[in-house]
């Protein structure tokens, strides 16, 4: 079920918050792609985002603006007739959010809450999907794959729950309002464009490039499993939750690359990859009693929507990697 019609996204009229950051510009690519019209609402229009870089930016229309100002969401949707809204506007960067958590908590519940507010009281707007995060479910050890009904753990970061509190508001807004809306839980997504240098991926390959020490702090002890998934895989994801929203509506669904691998084993991969060397990594963490383990188990999209992750985890850091070498001047 997760190819669209013939048509689908041909001239539907789609909001995307927070279209400049990494997901949202891959996200864009792909419905201007598929014939959709595009606006962004966002704060920024960087110039080393994904989506100027590829070409994108020329292509749709730009909304200045921030997600909790809910009049100037109310009249965009009016506006520009907006039929579907994919909210990922939000603030993403852990160290930043817990240096402030205010600021941040702000952006990411009130701005969900103003995105729900305005879609709830638009008469255009028929569908909203909502970036959620396997960071829904906390800190996690045990090595069986998480599903949808995990209930959510304390964190060790103060970004899980303001992404805790936009899912169950998305899903409580669906059941009490009859909106047609839906949550995507992604793991970990890793590609060309990210420019979040704090997360493991786009540190590992910059480290490289500089030809900087193989050294990664101390966030980490090395042992922490994750799932990963290809920025493309995340895409499609979204697509199928809004091509199905009438099955999708009011629940929550899982997208994971299905391969765990250490942080320790990734980041040599990533080395080998890069040049074919072997470097071990120095991580300073305090080495943990239980490891902790992530990965999502995504068999309720395979089997209400058809998805399931097509880019292998070697692939897509191969494509990644050239991605970085060859736009790292402008980045």
């Amino acid at each position: 079920m997760e190819t669209a019609t013939p048509g689908f996204w041909g001239n539907k009229r789609c909001l995307v918050t927070g279209g400049y950051g990494f997901g949202g510009s891959h996200l864009c690519e792909q419905l201007l792609n598929r014939g959709a019209r595009v606006y962004v609402l966002d704060r920024e229009t960087p110039t080393n985002s994904y989506l100027v870089l590829s070409g994108s930016a020329s292509r749709i229309n730009y909304i200045n603006g921030d997600i909790r100002d809910l009049e100037l969401l109310k009249l965009s949707l009016e506006r520009f007739e907006i039929d579907t809204v994919f909210h990922l506007a939000a603030q993403p960067v852990v160290p930043f959010f817990n240096s402030f958590p205010y600021e941040s908590l702000s952006i990411n519940v009130m701005g969900t809450y103003s995105v729900l507010e305005a879609v709830r009281n638009s008469t255009c707007a028929k569908t909203l999907i909502f970036a959620s995060s396997g960071a829904f479910y906390g800190a996690t050890t045990e090595s069986e794959p998480i599903t949808e009904e995990h209930t959510s753990l304390v964190a060790g970061n103060i970004y899980a729950p303001s992404k805790v509190a936009g899912d169950i508001a998305v899903r409580c807004y669906a059941k009490t309002y009859g909106m047609k809306a839906a949550v995507c839980r992604f793991i970990n997504t890793y590609g060309p464009g990210n420019t979040n240098f704090s997360t493991i991926v786009p540190k590992t390959i910059s480290n490289l490039i500089r030809g900087l020490p193989f050294d990664f702090g101390a966030r980490d002890d090395g042992f922490s499993t994750c799932d990963y998934l290809n920025i493309r895989d995340m895409t499609r994801g979204y697509l199928a939750m809004a091509e199905n929203i009438n099955l999708t509506s009011g629940e929550a669904f899982n997208f994971g690359g299905g391969t765990p691998i250490s942080v320790r084993d990734l980041v040599k991969l990533i080395s080998r990859l890069y040049d074919g060397q072997d470097r071990e990594p120095v991580f300073h963490g305090s080495l943990k009693a239980t490891p902790s383990y992530k990965c999502l188990d995504a068999g309720k999209a395979k089997k209400i929507l058809g998805w399931q992750p097509s880019i292998s985890l070697e692939d897509g850091l191969r494509e990644t990697i050239d991605w970085y070498k060859f736009y790292w001047p402008r980045l």
